[in-house]
């Protein structure tokens, strides 16, 4: 497939960003929802697109083993059938953001919410889906232990400060005058809420990261032949010396 053929993803740009191998097992791979996947997702729609809820099926047990179960997601895919436990906790979690002041003003505010996207950044296409897009402002929602004195180095181990710059480039022609949002939302009772906005420095930075990384991917696929898989290690150089591992700053 030629480069110009490609559509990216935040997720495969993410998994290229670790080594070429993980991009082309993440293309290949088959796509399988954990248990957390399934509440993040189903959250997101209770949260975001309640009216969809009557395109899912809530059957009335307590766990995924039962035979009930079983048959409805025989006969009705898994993506769309749930147990009632499983409903129960995504319910709680929507209730909580929406319960949150200036979530709810976020999310009942917006012009789109969960709209798919495409776009390109610097010669590559792009496709996504943005969780919440505003007159001036972008917001993701995430379900995840959104501790303040963690949440930083997970947005940006995460690269997610990378994903939201790139769905704001794709909505808006100047991202100066955007805000960025996260909307998080901890998994575990009592579904504490807490809205980050990112400083103007974090979003570059993560578009900055975004071009960097695109820029590599270029190299990269127009020397690939297509079909031989990478080695996991092949981004590291030399191969003959181990990596030094240091203190970080943050722990000094």
């Amino acid at each position: 497939m030629k480069l110009d053929d490609i559509r990216l993803s935040f997720s495969a740009l993410k998994a290229f960003g670790k080594s070429p191998a993980h991009f082309v097992y993440y293309k290949k791979r088959k796509f399988k929802q954990s248990a957390p996947m399934r509440r993040g997702w189903l959250a997101h729609l209770l949260t975001l697109e309640p009216e969809k809820q009557l395109e899912i099926l809530v059957i009335d047990v307590q766990t995924r083993t039962n035979k009930q179960f079983k048959e409805a997601v025989a006969e009705h895919g898994e993506q769309s059938v749930f147990t009632r436990k499983e409903y129960n906790e995504a319910l709680n979690l929507a209730e909580a953001v929406m319960a949150h002041p200036l979530a709810n003003k976020l999310i009942t505010d917006a012009t789109a919410v969960e709209k798919h996207i495409e776009f390109s950044l610097d010669g590559v296409k792009f496709h996504g889906y943005a969780d919440v897009i505003g007159k001036d402002y972008i917001a993701d929602l995430k379900i995840t232990d959104n501790e303040p004195r963690k949440i930083q180095r997970w947005v940006l181990d995460n690269l997610y400060n990378m994903q939201l710059a790139l769905y704001a480039h794709s909505e808006f022609n100047s991202e100066a005058h955007i805000k960025h949002y996260l909307i998080t939302c901890d998994p575990n009772p009592p579904y504490g809420v807490i809205v980050y906005e990112m400083s103007a420095e974090m979003a570059l930075d993560g578009f900055n990261r975004a071009r960097v990384e695109v820029g590599l991917f270029k190299d990269w696929y127009r020397s690939w032949d297509g079909e031989t898989m990478p080695k996991s290690y092949d981004f590291l150089e030399p191969l003959d010396t181990p990596m030094l591992l240091e203190l970080p700053n943050w722990y000094k």
